[in-house]
């Protein structure tokens, strides 16, 4: 086989093509649960990597590989019931046939020695496709706390100091940080780059906190988050007394702007019924029972814990015992 740029990368492949059995397959040769359903395999049937558990979501169909103490969480907030993890050799066979039949058809086989010989534009493609599905399945994590579903960030991305906030739309103590705190916060250190600020929904108010969060994240598919989000505490009525119901949420839309028919049918859809979940269970998981709760994350990951609407004094205090 000709060469590219007369180098070639040999990747040897013994277990894999020349093996009786695949039961020696190492987990990088399973495809993400995303990338097994592309290619036509049924949710039920997704295999995850050693450790891991198949979840099948109730709301979209879609399967999720997530460790055992998560599944149990997600299961309980209603994601569906697990799925036993697939680990048989013809099962692991089906969702890596793909990926081997494409070496294959692009490969040479020698069969002396055993091995497979890559070009070397499909090696790195091969290298670029693992690198890839690394980084779309590693959550984002700031402090230890996943914030792979939080809302998008306020403030300067690269400044030194995060703050994270887990709160609910029905919350009072919430509007009264939001109204009466926050303003200092911002003007101090967020506008100017000290600090930026990530929220993380932890609907426990009741089913209008849900519906509340959801609809910030419709309203975000149009670029208008922090409005929204301004809109809800702004106009925060009683718990569960109707001012965050579909028809309210959706009004609200209207008065932003927001083109209606775009947001109704992603509110009505559930579309992101998950992403709520999620965070409300990243909460649980950092000991969060109440709203506001805030985590100040230093430079080199120090944290300092917030719990409940406190005065803007108390977080500058917290930010200067990080050096700011």
């Amino acid at each position: 086989m000709k060469t590219i740029n007369g180098a070639i990368v040999v990747i040897t492949v013994l277990g894999l093509l020349f093996s009786p059995t695949l039961s020696n397959v190492n987990a990088e040769d399973i495809l993400s649960p995303r990338k097994q359903i592309a290619s036509g395999i049924s949710a039920d049937k997704v295999v995850c990597k050693s450790g891991l558990v198949l979840m099948i979501r109730s709301t979209n169909g879609a399967a999720a590989c997530v460790k055992s103490t998560t599944s149990l969480k997600l299961s309980e907030a209603g994601w569906g019931s697990i799925t036993e993890q697939v680990d048989t050799e013809e099962q692991v066979d089906e969702t890596i046939e793909e990926r081997t039949e494409e070496i294959v058809n692009a490969t040479e086989v020698d069969s002396t020695n055993k091995t497979i010989i890559l070009s070397e534009e499909l090696s790195m493609a091969l290298t670029n496709e693992t690198s890839d599905e690394a980084m779309e399945e590693a959550p984002f994590t700031i402090g230890g706390i996943d914030l792979s579903m939080a809302t998008p960030v306020e403030g300067q991305a690269d400044a030194p100091v995060t703050i994270i906030e887990f709160g609910d739309y029905q919350c009072p103590k919430c509007k009264d940080w939001f109204q009466n705190e926050k303003p200092s916060i911002n003007s101090k250190y967020i506008v100017k780059g000290i600090a930026k600020l990530y929220y993380v929904d932890f609907a426990w108010e009741g089913d209008h906190s849900v519906l509340a969060a959801q609809a910030t994240y419709c309203a975000n598919d149009q670029g208008k988050f922090q409005e929204y989000h301004s809109t809800l505490y702004n106009n925060q009525g009683g718990i569960q007394d109707g001012w965050a119901d579909a028809g309210s949420l959706k009004q609200f839309a209207v008065d932003l702007g927001l083109e209606s028919e775009k947001f109704n049918e992603c509110l009505d859809s559930a579309t992101y019924a998950d992403r709520v979940t999620y965070n409300t269970e990243v909460g649980t998981s950092h000991g969060v029972q109440a709203t506001p709760y805030f985590f100040i994350v230093g430079p080199e990951g120090e944290i300092k814990k917030i719990v409940g609407p406190q005065p803007s004094i108390v977080f500058e205090a917290a930010l200067n015992s990080l050096g700011y």
